[in-house]
């Protein structure tokens, strides 16, 4: 299996969504939150996006507090914290002034319900003008509602959906070393429930045994009756669980 980004159509909807923050007029709202459920792909392709555009990316904690997101956030830039959060504060958005580098906030779960590091980020966002990208589960895009001067600053909401089959299809194209037939390929995808992490390991668990059969192309006979993934808990068979 080849370790490479492939551009499916969250990814491109999440382009265009970053794209639009980056290129928007200076003045203008400039957050973006993407949500969906997991398994869609949205921690992958984040990381792949901030190596893209040197972004700086945090993943929060259910510990945090204010004053810890901005530590983390000074510790990611390689600046030591100095002074009180205000002061912190002043720290980041001087450098985020100069670089201009993108901030993205990772779990943004943990943190939509206190109001204290919302406002913290809305002072960011406000101070500096960079983008701020927050990257959470399915449901968070309603917690957010509650902040009406937060939620006013996003910009962009980018869904990370189902994949469909076309996906599926350049996953296996892009990804795979063997030639995997249009009858295990569906199979698979059937199984997944469109969750790419899923189509991703039943991909890898598809090449490996086309190489222990020897075969640069397998099918469903060849497949047989064994299980896509490897870990197939419960809840995965309801193809409704995390």
């Amino acid at each position: 299996m080849k370790n490479i980004v492939v551009p499916v159509k969250n990814i491109s909807r999440l382009l265009t969504a970053s794209s639009a923050l980056l290129t928007r007029t200076l003045g203008t709202p400039g957050m973006g939150l993407i949500y969906g459920r997991s398994g869609y792909g949205k921690t992958t392709a984040t990381a792949w996006f901030v190596n893209q555009c040197n972004g700086v990316y945090i993943r929060a904690f259910a510990t945090w507090t204010a004053t810890s997101m901005l530590k983390n956030i000074l510790k990611e830039l390689a600046l030591e914290a100095k002074g009180r959060s205000a002061d912190m504060v002043e720290q980041i958005v001087d450098n985020l002034k100069i670089t201009g580098r993108p901030l993205f906030i990772d779990e943004f779960d943990y943190l939509v319900e206190d109001k204290r590091m919302t406002e913290t980020l809305r002072d960011i966002h406000d101070m500096s003008s960079i983008p701020i990208i927050l990257i959470g589960m399915s449901g968070v895009e309603r917690k957010v509602q509650v902040r009406d001067q937060f939620v006013n600053r996003i910009a962009q909401w980018v869904e990370f959906k189902p994949a469909d089959y076309a996906d599926a299809g350049e996953l296996c194209k892009q990804l795979c070393e063997v030639e995997v037939k249009d009858d295990l390929l569906r199979k698979l995808y059937q199984s997944s429930g469109g969750v790419i992490r899923l189509i991703v390991i039943g991909l890898d668990a598809i090449e490996r045994k086309a190489k222990v059969l020897g075969k640069k192309s397998i099918n469903s006979v060849d497949w047989g009756k064994a299980d896509f993934f490897l870990s197939d808990s419960p809840s995965k068979k309801k193809r409704g669980g995390n």
